[in-house]
């Protein structure tokens, strides 16, 4: 069994075969999660026929939780911070003690109400802020005393893509793992896509029964259907487009939720 191999049941039974009680494992992962932003709603709190204007449910907060679980952390949700500065360093501060990792959804991007930024520089250091990818621009990372920071988008198809791209080999790395690398394959687009963008993007896609590709109509970074759709992401390079019948890199969505 090599170091850095996440022990499967195969692994466990190999390793009773030859009478081994115990065995060596990395400590779990303590992540605090919290989201910010005033228009948040919890399900089943309010009708949707009764919701007030902007007001949008907390998707995040469950899909994100489910996430870190699925990939071993010990999770403390502290729920959703009001946009206040005050209120955003209170928190950050709080989940800064007993834990490796704090996660937020919301609050990185350059609105009046962004608050996370000049909360993680009031009490530590912010050593990345934005990316030139999309979906997922306003994404950071930093620390807050002993625990590492990373700040997710708010918008729901950014925060899923950023946590699977960036959060996971991240969190595999901080448990010792030594298979962190994104798998991906070469499929046949069949479609067109005429516009390049200069970010590189991560379009959401699902193979058909031509062994081809399929892309997503709407690929704003506010539908989680998309995500829901897919299965797998296409890693289209910045200033690329894409024609039908070209060959595209595919990230397997399975690979990454496994």
């Amino acid at each position: 069994l090599p170091r850095g191999r996440r022990l499967d049941a195969a692994a466990l039974g190999m390793a009773a075969s030859i009478g081994l009680a115990t065995l060596p494992v990395a400590r779990r992962p303590r992540v605090a999660l919290f989201s910010t932003g005033d228009e948040l709603v919890m399900p089943g709190d309010v009708p949707p026929d009764q919701m007030k204007p902007g007001a949008i449910y907390n998707s995040n907060r469950f899909f994100l939780r489910t996430l870190l679980l699925r990939l071993g952390c010990e999770v403390t949700d502290l729920g959703v911070v009001p946009d206040r500065l005050e209120a955003t360093v209170d928190a950050l501060r709080g989940a800064s003690q007993g834990h490796d990792l704090i996660v937020t959804s919301g609050g990185v991007s350059v609105g009046e109400e962004d608050h996370v930024k000049p909360a993680v520089q009031a009490l530590g250091t912010l050593e990345l802020w934005q990316l030139a990818i999309k979906p997922g621009k306003p994404f950071a990372y930093g620390r807050v005393g002993a625990a590492h920071f990373i700040g997710l988008p708010g918008n729901p198809v950014s925060s899923f893509v950023t946590f699977l791209l960036l959060v996971r080999p991240f969190l595999l790395k901080l448990q010792g793992a030594t298979q962190i690398a994104m798998p991906s394959i070469a499929i046949r687009a069949d479609f067109t896509l005429a516009k390049a963008d200069k970010r590189r993007e991560f379009l959401r896609a699902r193979r058909n029964a031509q062994d081809g590709l399929e892309l997503f109509a709407n690929q704003s970074s506010g539908v989680l259907t998309s995500v829901h759709w897919a299965d797998g992401l296409i890693d289209n390079p910045a200033g690329s487009t894409i024609a039908q019948g070209d060959l595209v890199r595919f990230i397997p969505l399975a690979e990454l939720l496994a």
